[in-house]
C-alpha cells in the first residue's frame, strides 16, 4: 500500500489523498476543488480509481465528486447521516458559500452509505470506518494500517468547527474522547492543514483534553 497526496486547489485548501493497493487499485479520500487536476494525477500515477471515500458531506469536500465519479466509474461511500448533503445545498453549505462558487456544486446520488465499524476493502488494504460526529452528523475517520484520515474532526492543534448547520459541539467532544481513548498511534492526515500523529495531538492539542474549546467561539 502507498498513499499519495493529491493536488490541493481552491480557497478552502482541502487535503485530498489517494490510497493505492499493491495491485494498483485506488481509493480517493474526499473529492475537493480541482477535479481535473486530481484526475490528471490519478492518470499519471497509473492507478485505477475504484472508490471515493468521503469524510463528510460539506461542499468543500465534495466539490469535484460528481465529475470524478462519472469519469472513473468509482463507487462513492459516505456515512448514512451525511448522505443527504450530496444533494442538498443547504446541508452541504454550498448555499452559505454561494459567493465563492462560479456555479453550484453538482449534486450526486447513488452513494453507498456507511456505519461505524464498517470495513472497506481494497485488495490487501482494509479501511475501517470510525463515526466521529460533531463537525457534521456523519463525519468519519478512516483508519488503515498506521494511518488515520481524520477529515474535519481533528486537525494539527485544532478541531473542526461546529457552528454551522448540523454541527454539534457536544458530539464533537465525545468523538475527540473516543480518539483520545485509542491506544495505538497513527499518522494523522487531516482534511485541512499539516499532517501530524494521533499521539502528538493527544499530547499537545488542547481540544483533545477539552481545554480551550470555548475559545473557538
Amino acid at each position: 500500500m502507498k498513499i499519495m497526496k493529491m493536488p490541493s486547489m481552491g480557497m478552502f485548501a482541502v487535503n485530498c489523498y489517494m490510497v493505492v493497493s499493491d495491485a494498483g487499485n485506488a481509493a480517493l479520500i474526499d473529492a475537493p476543488c480541482g477535479g481535473e487536476a486530481i484526475l490528471r494525477a490519478i492518470e499519471e500515477s497509473g492507478a485505477k480509481l475504484q472508490k471515493i471515500l468521503l469524510t463528510h458531506g460539506h461542499c468543500d469536500h465534495i466539490e469535484s465528486l460528481a465529475l470524478i465519479a462519472e469519469r472513473t466509474g468509482a463507487e462513492v461511500y459516505i456515512h448514512s447521516a451525511d448522505e443527504a448533503k450530496l444533494h442538498d445545498d443547504y446541508l452541504n453549505l454550498s448555499e452559505y458559500f454561494a459567493d465563492y462558487y462560479d456555479e453550484p456544486v453538482t449534486h450526486y446520488r447513488g452513494a453507498n452509505t456507511l456505519s461505524d465499524g464498517d470495513i472497506i476493502t481494497l485488495d490487501e488494504v482494509s479501511i475501517r470506518v470510525m463515526h466521529t460526529p460533531g463537525h457534521s452528523s456523519g463525519s468519519v475517520c478512516y483508519i488503515t494500517d498506521e494511518v488515520m484520515f481524520s477529515g474535519d474532526t481533528l486537525f494539527k492543534m485544532s478541531v473542526g468547527r461546529t457552528d454551522m448547520p448540523d454541527g454539534d459541539r457536544s458530539a464533537l467532544m465525545k468523538s475527540l474522547k473516543m480518539l483520545d481513548d485509542i491506544k495505538e498511534d497513527y499518522a494523522l492526515l487531516p482534511g485541512h492543514g499539516e499532517a501530524s500523529s494521533l499521539f502528538e495531538e493527544k499530547r499537545s492539542n488542547p481540544y483533545m483534553k477539552g481545554f480551550g474549546y470555548d475559545d473557538m467561539f
